[in-house]
């Protein structure tokens, strides 16, 4: 797999590929500031693949939207390579190799001929492939969410599906972390500021006690995400940047500061109990919170499955 050397960007790749927290949904209506409408209107296209951000911009060309092909790696362990002699692009998935060549729809499968909807193209010296061409060649599946000018591309795991819908809450909920993930604020969604280095960044995620289908991500003290699962996909519901200001944000009792920007329909957790898991990759262990509107109820620390972040909370089924 071809390693990206942009720190700020594999910071982010990290935060993408950990995620999850879980609430019920309320339909309390978000308020939008002018920061937020500026940014849906200013906002350049991107591409997530398997939930991961792209590195390099999406590009729209006569109505077809292209993506960098080496952002593919991460729909499976591919390698690249590009002849310069013969102007051929070929990618190994491990188990297939295809060939492609800039301006041709003709494409190589070990060695049979096919034909794409649209040849890809070179864009500064980078090859970039139609979506469309991506689902055609790969078996991917591709959506693209014009309001929010996101590219999806992901493929389902049967395994990750399966493990959801166990019995076992906490296999779901850490299930729920790889599900593919949508957005429908009906805008661009909300960025961190200021991203803290790899050695400072944190990730908490919150679900609702007992619950698995809808979840908080908090990201760096600054970005909250709120996500609701439906039909094996996670949907973005509502985001929100918080400063430093001690505040509140409707009932949402875990948050002790102001918005300063929201997209989306803010969510409610009036009566509930919420666990908040939390990932320390010094110490190696993930600690939990429970709480409610009048605070904290128990606390704990628990070292995770390898590779895993949530864990089983005590006298929770």
């Amino acid at each position: 797999m071809m390693k990206p050397t942009n720190t700020a960007w594999q910071q982010k790749k990290w935060k993408m590929i950990l995620a999850a927290s879980i609430l019920t949904a309320g339909t309390a209506p978000a308020l939008l500031s002018s920061t937020v409408a500026e940014a849906a209107t200013t906002h350049k296209p991107t591409a997530y693949i398997n939930n991961v951000q792209a590195q390099y911009d999406v590009v729209i060309k006569q109505g077809i939207t292209y993506v960098a092909l080496t952002e593919l790696q991460f729909l499976g362990n591919y390698t690249f390579g590009y002849n310069n002699k013969t102007k051929e692009i070929s990618i190994n998935t491990g188990s297939d190799k295809y060939v492609l060549t800039p301006n041709s729809k003709t494409m190589k499968k070990n060695g049979q001929n096919a034909t794409l909807s649209s040849p890809p193209i070179l864009v500064n010296g980078k090859a970039m492939l139609p979506l469309r061409a991506i689902g055609e060649a790969f078996g991917a599946k591709v959506q693209w969410n014009q309001k929010a000018k996101e590219a999806y591309i992901y493929t389902t795991d049967a395994a990750i599906v399966k493990e959801y819908n166990s019995s076992d809450l906490t296999v779901a909920r850490e299930a729920a972390l790889h599900l593919p993930r949508f957005s429908e604020l009906g805008q661009a969604r909300l960025e961190i500021r200021k991203p803290l280095g790899p050695v400072d960044s944190s990730i908490e995620y919150i679900f609702e006690q007992g619950k698995k289908d809808h979840f908080y991500v908090v990201e760096d003290n600054d970005l909250i995400s709120y996500y609701t699962i439906k039909n094996e996909s996670a949907l973005l519901k509502w985001q929100a940047n918080i400063g430093k200001n001690a505040g509140t944000i409707g009932d949402l009792f875990f948050i002790k500061t102001k918005a300063v920007a929201e997209a989306g329909t803010r969510p409610s957790v009036a009566g509930q109990t919420l666990i908040s898991f939390k990932y320390s990759r010094m110490l190696e262990e993930t600690s939990y919170n429970i709480m409610n509107k009048s605070g904290s109820i128990d606390t704990g620390s628990v070292v995770p499955e390898k590779g895993k972040v949530i864990v089983e909370v005590p006298g929770e089924k």
